[in-house]
C-alpha cells in the first residue's frame, strides 16, 4: 500500500500541523470515549485497542487514564513517532504496524477505538466489512467499538469544492496548508488534495499530499456494523451522549457492541 506523504516520508510534520488539535481536542475525545465505555460496554473496560492510531495522540491519553492500550497503524513512520510520544509521556503502550483491515487479535480487548476520520479510509464496502469483522474478533463478549467520522449531511462545503487555506507556526517550522476537498453526492467518495508549503531552517519545500476517503451516513455506519455481526449499534453526534439521531451534527460517533 502506498501511503500519502504526510503519513510516510513527511510524518514528522503531522504533529506540527495538528498540534493544537491534538492538545485541545484529544482530552475531550477520550473523555467522551470513557463515558461511552461506561454507558455502552457490557463488561468492565480495561484493555483497549486503538486502530489507525497514527502518532498516538488518543492512544497515549488512554494509557494516561489507566487503560492497558495497544495501538496499531499501517504507517511505520507514524508508529515510530507514537512510540516516542509514549516514552516521553512515561506510559507503557504496545504499538504495532498493522493495517486495520487485517487485524490479528482474538477476543483480547474490552474496547476498540478508531479516531480522526480513520474509518473513512475504508473506501469500499468490503474494506469496511473486513475492518469491522476484525474489530469484532478482537473484542471480548460485551465489548464496545467507538469510531468517529464526518457527517456527510453537514459537509456541504465539500460538495461545493471550496478550498481552504490555513497556517501553523510551531517548533521553528512554518507550514501553509492548502486543502481542496471534493465529495461525490452519489458515491460518497472524497478526494482530499492537500498542498503543504513547509519553511524550516531557511529551506522552503512544497509537498503534494492526496487522500481518498469515503463518507458514510449514520444509517450506513449502523447498517455495516450490524452486517459485520455486532448485536447493537447506534450513532451519537458531536460527542453528545443522546438518544436523538444526529442529523445536524458535524461529527458522527459509531458505537457498536459485540
Amino acid at each position: 500500500m502506498k501511503l500519502p506523504p504526510l503519513y510516510s516520508e513527511y510524518a514528522r510534520y503531522y504533529d506540527v500541523i495538528y498540534g493544537r488539535y491534538l492538545r485541545q481536542r484529544v482530552p475531550r475525545l477520550v473523555d467522551f470515549a470513557v463515558e461511552v465505555f461506561g454507558r455502552e460496554a457490557e463488561r468492565e473496560v480495561r484493555d483497549v485497542l486503538d486502530i489507525a492510531c497514527g502518532t498516538g495522540g488518543p492512544t497515549v491519553e488512554l494509557a494516561r487514564r489507566g487503560f492497558n492500550v495497544v495501538g496499531v497503524d499501517v504507517s511505520p513512520a507514524m508508529i515510530e513517532i507514537a512510540r516516542r510520544r509514549a516514552a516521553e509521556a512515561g506510559v507503557d503502550v504496545c504499538f504495532e504496524v498493522m493495517d486495520m483491515r487485517e487485524l490479528r487479535f482474538e477476543e483480547e480487548f474490552d474496547a476498540v477505538t478508531c479516531f480522526f476520520t480513520s474509518i473513512n479510509y475504508n473506501v469500499a464496502d468490503e474494506d469496511l466489512q473486513r475492518t469491522l469483522r476484525g474489530v469484532l474478533r478482537a473484542l471480548r463478549g460485551g465489548g464496545v467499538f467507538v469510531a468517529d467520522a464526518p457527517n456527510p449531511l453537514a459537509s456541504e462545503q465539500w460538495l461545493r469544492g471550496v478550498p481552504s487555506v490555513w497556517r501553523v507556526d510551531e517548533e521553528g517550522i512554518s507550514i501553509l496548508v492548502i486543502d481542496a476537498v471534493s465529495m461525490s453526492n452519489v458515491s460518497g467518495l472524497i478526494d482530499w488534495n492537500r498542498t503543504l508549503l513547509i519553511s524550516e531552517g531557511g529551506v522552503l519545500r512544497m509537498v503534494a499530499d492526496g487522500h481518498r476517503l469515503r463518507a458514510y451516513t449514520a444509517g450506513e455506519l449502523k447498517l455495516h456494523a450490524r452486517i459485520a455481526g455486532f448485536r447493537r449499534a447506534r450513532v451519537y453526534g458531536d460527542m453528545r451522549v443522546t438518544e436523538e439521531e444526529p442529523t445536524s451534527a458535524r461529527r458522527l460517533f459509531l458505537v457498536a457492541v459485540k
